[in-house]
C-alpha cells in the first residue's frame, strides 16, 4: 500500500499534477482529512492566526491613546481569565473530540465496499480500493488506538490524510467512477453523501473544542501586547 501512496504525495508536494477535479473533491471533503494540498491544519492543534498584535505605529500614538488601549486590554484579559478552564482540561477534551471524530472518519472503511457495489467496480481498481479499505480498517485503526496525546494525533492525521488523498487520486485515474463520486458527494442520500454529512456534523463538535484551545493562544497574544504597551508607557515617563 505504501508504494501506491508515494506518487500522489509527490504530486501534492510539487503541485504539478493536481487536477482541478481532485482539488474540488478535496475541498468538498476538507473536514474528512483535515489536510489538503500537503498542508496540515488541525483544529485545536494548529494555530489559525494571531488574535492580538502590537500596533506597528505605536510610537506615533499619544500617551493617552496607549494608556487607554492598555486599560481596555487589561479588562479584556481579566474577563478571559475569569471564564477560562485549565489548559490540561482543554487539551484532554480536545483530544477526546478528535479521537471521537476520527472514528467517524474511519467509517470510510465501510463506505468503500458500498461504493464498489454501487458503481459495480471490479478488476484491478476494486482490488486497489479494497487495499485502501484494509489500510483504514486495520493499520490506521491500530494507530488510532495508540494515540495518547495531541502530538500523537498530529502525526496520525498526516498518515490518514496521505492515505485518503491517495485514494482520491486513484479515483481520479478512473474517470468514469470519479465523475460519479464527485456527483454523489453532493447528494445527501448517496453512500458518499451520507458519509460527508456524518463528517460535517461530527466536525462541529471538533470546532467547538478547538475554540476553547484557541482561547489560550488569544490570552497569550493579549498578554504579550499588554507587556509591550506597559513597556511603551514606562519609556515615556
Amino acid at each position: 500500500m505504501y508504494k501506491q501512496i508515494v506518487k500522489p504525495l509527490a504530486a501534492i508536494a510539487t503541485g504539478t499534477t493536481t487536477s482541478i477535479g481532485v482539488a474540488l473533491c478535496l475541498a468538498m471533503l476538507a473536514t474528512i482529512s483535515m489536510a489538503d494540498s500537503g498542508k496540515t491544519n488541525i483544529p485545536g492543534i494548529d494555530r489559525e492566526g494571531v488574535s492580538y498584535e502590537v500596533p506597528s505605529d505605536l510610537n506615533e500614538w499619544s500617551t493617552h491613546e496607549v494608556s487607554s488601549l492598555l486599560d481596555e486590554h487589561q479588562k479584556s484579559l481579566a474577563t478571559m481569565l475569569e471564564n477560562q478552564t485549565t489548559q490540561a482540561d482543554a487539551e484532554a477534551h480536545m483530544l477526546s473530540e478528535l479521537l471521537r471524530h476520527d472514528k467517524v472518519r474511519l467509517a470510510i472503511s465501510d463506505v468503500i465496499p458500498a461504493l464498489i457495489e454501487d458503481y459495480k467496480i471490479d478488476g484491478e481498481f476494486k482490488e486497489l480500493l479494497m487495499g485502501y479499505r484494509d489500510t483504514f480498517k486495520t493499520d490506521l485503526l491500530a494507530s488510532h488506538n495508540e494515540i495518547s496525546s495531541l502530538g500523537d494525533y498530529k502525526a496520525y492525521d498526516f498518515r490518514f490524510a496521505a492515505v485518503y488523498m491517495s485514494m482520491i487520486y486513484a479515483f481520479d485515474a478512473n474517470p468514469e467512477f470519479y465523475k460519479q463520486l464527485k456527483a454523489d458527494m453532493m447528494l445527501d442520500d448517496s453512500t458518499i453523501g451520507r458519509y460527508r454529512i456524518a463528517i460535517d456534523d461530527s466536525y462541529m463538535s471538533v470546532k467547538a473544542a478547538s475554540e476553547v484551545m484557541e482561547s489560550f493562544n488569544t490570552v497569550s497574544d493579549l498578554e504579550n501586547v499588554i507587556v509591550a504597551l506597559d513597556t511603551e508607557l514606562n519609556k515615556r515617563k
